[in-house]
């Protein structure tokens, strides 16, 4: 009986008649173009060949598109649905800016500046100063929530993070009116600056890590964070003196209501692919220089607290001491992480623009354009939002140029509020100055915020929230110096005209130190660059 061809040498896979398994094109078309070669050489040949196949023979079957036609049409809704899905969360991203940091930040300014309690009031100098003291504990505990919001994003996705922070507001306004003695308003606005803190760590995790960062979302951002900050006293003023005290402990809470919402949406789209990239985010360096910001701006908020009780030359040096912290802990941020010039740029925003807000708004009148700043802000961030995302190695240049230019802008914007006078600042000439403060600062908050990571973003928003700590105190020591702690019109104009040339200063000094070190950057790069014979 004759052996079959093959035999044995066909069943271990190397013979003549190797059979070709129906779910292997490639194989398959080794198989026809080359019948006579062992499977290894034929694929080989085959991959030679191209997908034609050896020339003169007959081409193979079309395996590729016979399978994409018999493609189940579920990966296509899939895909479809994925889609819909990312659109729908950018869109909610774009809402939460739009309602949560205008939110936040509105717990900033001390409404019980403009409106005591009767009961108060009539209680003497003491218990006003009492009360005062109470209701300014929102924002050194925005500042010391916010790295932990941060850290809190970190093991969490940021959207728990933020109905968490927007819950504690919500608990705090339904609190705030059963809050009448000084005790329980400090609690309640403690609450309310928690809240607050938190919520714009998670709501700065979710710009950052949204794929819309690099164009609309951090140009949006940036504009309603400047005008939230350039507008929060101005309405303020206007809920507490058009109602009465209870406002400030309930500010806007149908807008509470909104945010929390939004926040319950964007959480159930985010899904839990969320929830590895914001621990993937984190690398252990910037992990670690979140962690050592909470004592940081602890101790500094804790500083500030301490010297209200003391007299003028504590707050003084309080004040010298808070500066310096403050720019040890932007260093370091900047140097530490990604955070880079944001970090800086936030600085200044902080110390600079929610205290000159205040002192010009407690001069002007109720009805005078406090939608300026708010309206310059958000032109400029929808201008910016325009421009396509910077390319690493091509337009980075051009975004450290628009940082430095913003800071510039500012800084003239300033000092003309100085060189007008800031009592006699008619609403034309401050919607001018509120076009280059605020528009610049938001195009300096824009560019640096489109090379920063998550980690990075939520360390600026603490380090902004800290300047702001430390510009009201170094406001406060000015007003001080000028012995006009409840002073007279003519006295707070001086301050004001004091605070806006510092402020002007201190953007001009931080522009010019950034100029500086990105040419002392690039220089070595030149060379190196004129170096080599390519000139690459």
């Amino acid at each position: 009986m004759r052996r079959q061809r093959g035999g044995s040498h066909a069943a271990g896979g190397g013979g003549w008649f190797r059979r070709v398994s129906a779910e292997s094109p490639a194989a398959a078309r080794s198989s026809s173009g080359f019948p006579m070669l062992s499977a290894p050489v034929a694929a080989d040949q085959a991959r030679k060949a191209g997908s034609d196949g050896f020339p003169g023979s007959v081409p193979p079957p079309r395996v590729a598109a016979t399978a994409s036609l018999r493609e189940p049409p579920s990966e296509l809704a899939r895909t479809r649905a994925a889609a819909v899905r990312a659109w729908a969360v950018a869109l909610c991203a774009v809402a939460i800016v739009a309602a949560v940091v205008p939110l936040a930040v509105l717990q900033i300014p001390n409404a019980f500046a403009w409106s005591l309690p009767p009961r108060v009031a009539g209680a003497g100098p003491d218990a006003v100063a009492s009360l005062l003291r109470a209701s300014g504990l929102a924002l050194p505990a925005m500042a010391v929530a916010a790295p932990l919001g941060a850290l809190a994003v970190r093991r969490l996705r940021p959207g728990p993070v933020l109905l968490a922070g927007l819950g504690v507001i919500a608990a705090a306004d339904v609190f705030g009116g059963s809050a009448r003695t000084v005790a329980l308003i400090g609690v309640d606005r403690s609450l309310h600056g928690l809240g607050a803190g938190v919520a714009m760590a998670a709501v700065a995790a979710i710009v950052s890590g949204s794929p819309a960062a690099g164009r609309s979302l951090a140009g949006w951002w940036a504009a309603v964070t400047v005008a939230g900050l350039a507008a929060a006293a101005s309405l303020t003023r206007d809920l507490v003196t058009s109602g009465d005290w209870h406002a400030a402990l309930q500010p806007y809470p149908p807008l509470t209501g909104v945010a929390l919402g939004l926040a319950a949406l964007y959480a159930v789209l985010a899904g839990g692919s969320a929830s590895a990239a914001a621990r993937n985010a984190f690398p252990v360096a910037e992990r670690s220089q979140l962690a050592l910001l909470v004592p940081l701006v602890a101790g500094v908020c804790a500083i500030t607290l301490a010297v209200t009780y003391r007299g003028d030359k504590a707050m003084i040096a309080a004040t010298i001491a808070g500066v310096i912290a403050l720019c040890g802990l932007t260093v370091i941020t900047a140097r530490a992480g990604t955070a880079g010039r944001f970090a800086v740029v936030c600085a200044v925003s902080g110390f600079t623009v929610a205290p000159t807000a205040s002192a010009v708004t407690a001069l002007t009148q109720p009805t005078v354009q406090a939608g300026c700043p708010a309206l310059a802000a958000a032109l400029c961030g929808a201008a910016l939002a325009l421009l396509p995302r910077a390319r690493p190695g091509v337009t980075g240049g051009l975004t450290r140029a628009i940082a430095v230019a913003g800071l510039c802008a500012s800084a003239a914007g300033f000092g003309a509020l100085y060189v007008a006078g800031p009592g006699n600042v008619p609403g034309r000439l401050l919607t001018v100055l509120s076009v280059s403060v605020a528009g610049g600062l938001a195009a300096a908050l824009t560019s640096s915020l489109r090379a920063t990571g998550a980690a990075g973003a939520m360390a600026g928003v603490a380090i902004l929230l800290a300047g702001a700590v430390v510009g009201y105190l170094a406001a406060g020591a000015l007003q001080l110096r000028a012995r006009a702690p409840q002073a007279s019109r003519g006295a707070l104009v001086t301050v004001t005209g004091r605070w806006a040339l510092l402020a002007a200063g201190v953007a001009a000094a931080v522009a010019l130190a950034m100029a500086v070190a990105d040419i002392r950057r690039q220089g070595p790069r030149a060379r190196s660059s004129r170096g080599r014979p390519d000139g690459r």
